[in-house]
Order: C-alpha cells, then sequence, then structure tokens
C-alpha cells in the first residue's frame, strides 16, 4: 500500500536541497520509464502486482508535482533568494 503523496514528501522535508533533487531525478526516471515501456508493463505479470504499475505513475506524478513546490522553497531558503 502506498502512502499519499503529501505523506511522503512531508518526510523529505528536512532534507537539503541536493537531496529533494535527487528524489526528484528518481521520480523522474520512473515516470519516463513507465510511459516508455506502459503496454509492456501493462501485460506482463508486473501489470498484475498491487498497486498496478498505472497507479504508481500517477502516484509518481502527485509526488513531483509537491517535490517541486518542496525544491523551489528550499531553494529559496538554502540561496536566500
Amino acid at each position: 500500500m502506498l502512502i499519499s503523496p503529501q505523506s511522503y514528501v512531508e518526510d523529505l522535508e528536512n532534507e537539503s536541497y541536493e537531496r529533494l533533487v535527487k528524489e526528484r531525478d528518481k521520480l523522474i526516471r520512473e515516470i519516463r520509464h513507465f510511459e516508455k515501456h506502459r503496454e509492456e508493463i501493462m501485460n506482463s505479470e508486473e501489470g498484475m502486482i498491487c498497486p498496478s504499475p498505472d497507479v504508481v505513475y500517477l502516484w509518481n506524478l502527485d509526488c513531483l508535482s509537491l517535490f517541486c513546490m518542496l525544491i523551489r522553497d528550499k531553494f529559496k531558503e538554502e540561496f536566500e533568494y
């Protein structure tokens, strides 16, 4: 079971800007992988797992949108913008 995107991001809000960027990049890699291989993934045994890959994809997108706001705020805080 996935935790909420809000909880996931809240757990990382005290991390450094650099750490947040790495986490964002990980999410982007997972999103791109699913987008590139969606048909293969959904038609394989992997497509039968719970939560399904398309649910994980949507979760990753939600996390990414929240991460972008957090990274923005962290950048302003750490670099006194």
